[in-house]
């Protein structure tokens, strides 16, 4: 925590003799020296809090995501882009995959079966109907299944959740963006030879 010009003061003057700070010219001179510590400190401290990844500024955080190779997306919200930037394992796996997703979202979680698992037909989470999923096995094969994209009320209230003003002020369709973004971060970490599809929910 930073301190005061005040505490930065009362901590020079236990470092001296009483007498010293009596005269009033030295008295400035330990003041200045106080104000000075506490600029410097605050400056220090807010710097830290720019190397995190979880505080820092866009500017900070995208100097996180050039030394990791992570661009940010067209359009991109900066929490997105944190949990994407902060994402240094192994990118391809599904666990990573599903978390990349849910990043991009602005409602719901999302879904993701791997097409060589039979049992997931019977699985009423899962089931959509026989003209979307069939009962072929595809190996090396994923689906991503998504909410309705359109956002929240309390979207509205939330900086990092803001897209732009067109899309938030009434719109009743998904944005398209929201769908590019996805694709484009999939494309980018999931596995080479696999494939995958991309469904959105019907609007309950």
């Amino acid at each position: 925590m930073a301190l005061n010009q005040d505490q930065w003061y009362e901590k020079l003057k236990g470092l001296v003799q009483s007498w010293v700070v009596r005269d009033p010219a030295s008295a400035a001179q330990f003041k200045a020296m106080a104000k000075a510590l506490a600029e410097q400190q605050l400056v220090a401290e807010n710097h830290v809090a720019e190397t995190f990844i979880d505080t820092g500024s866009d500017d900070y955080v995208a100097l996180h995501g050039d030394e990791r190779s992570v661009e940010r997306l067209s359009g991109e919200n900066l929490s997105s882009y944190r949990a994407r930037v902060k994402i240094i394992t192994n990118k391809s796996n599904i666990p990573a995959i599903r978390e990349i997703v849910q990043a991009q979202l602005i409602r719901g979680v999302p879904t993701i079966i791997e097409h060589h698992d039979a049992s997931n037909f019977l699985n009423r989470n899962s089931f959509l109907n026989r003209n979307i999923i069939d009962y072929q096995v595809l190996y090396n094969a994923f689906t991503i299944l998504i909410d309705y994209q359109v956002p929240e009320p309390t979207s509205f209230y939330n900086r990092e959740s803001f897209l732009n003003r067109e899309f938030l002020s009434g719109s009743s369709i998904s944005s398209d963006t929201v769908f590019a973004n996805i694709i484009e971060a999939v494309n980018k970490n999931k596995a080479f030879g696999t494939v995958y599809r991309l469904i959105e929910r019907a609007n309950p």
